[in-house]
């Protein structure tokens, strides 16, 4: 690709980026119209998408998820793994086991996280979420019940 050619892409790509910013409506209301989404896929079209399941050899469950060519970036990967381990329920719950989420997203992922300090969505997913039965988690009351670590990664990569 030559240098013009290469100035001549930034230059439409600054010009529909300032007609996106100052007129909003319109620039969502064309894409509509042509029956196209931002990122040029017609509206009925998912994203391409990889899933690799055992992408950790040392996690006792593990995947890899990639989604192409989004509108803000090129590739978004979330890998999440899962190790389980037997535990000694506690003395409050004694027929129920307990996930433990490590959740990690870079801030440009999000406005909500900024540099520095954790995901704050991870102790409200972990405890309030009522989509697990934590006593589905038990294998003995009161001695021995499932411990999960999940930990994830959301990793975002632009070109």
């Amino acid at each position: 690709m030559s240098s013009a050619n290469a100035s001549g892409d930034l230059s439409s790509e600054m010009k529909v980026d300032a007609f996106r910013r100052l007129f909003p409506l319109r620039f969502h209301e064309r894409h509509l119209l042509e029956s196209v989404q931002l990122d040029a896929r017609k509206l009925g079209k998912a994203r391409d998408t990889t899933l690799a399941l055992g992408a950790v050899a040392s996690a006792d469950g593990s995947a890899l998820a990639k989604i192409d060519c989004t509108y803000f970036v090129f590739v978004q990967t979330t890998l999440a793994a899962i190790k389980m381990e037997v535990m000694t329920p506690t003395i409050e719950s004694p027929d129920e086991g307990c996930i433990i989420i490590d959740f990690h997203m870079p801030p440009i992922c999000s406005p909500i996280v900024r540099p520095g300090r954790p995901v704050d969505a991870t102790p409200v997913i972990s405890k309030y979420s009522g989509m697990i039965n934590f006593k589905e988690l038990s294998l003995v009351s009161g001695k021995a019940a499932w411990m999960a670590y999940l930990m994830a990664f959301n990793i975002v990569v632009t070109d």
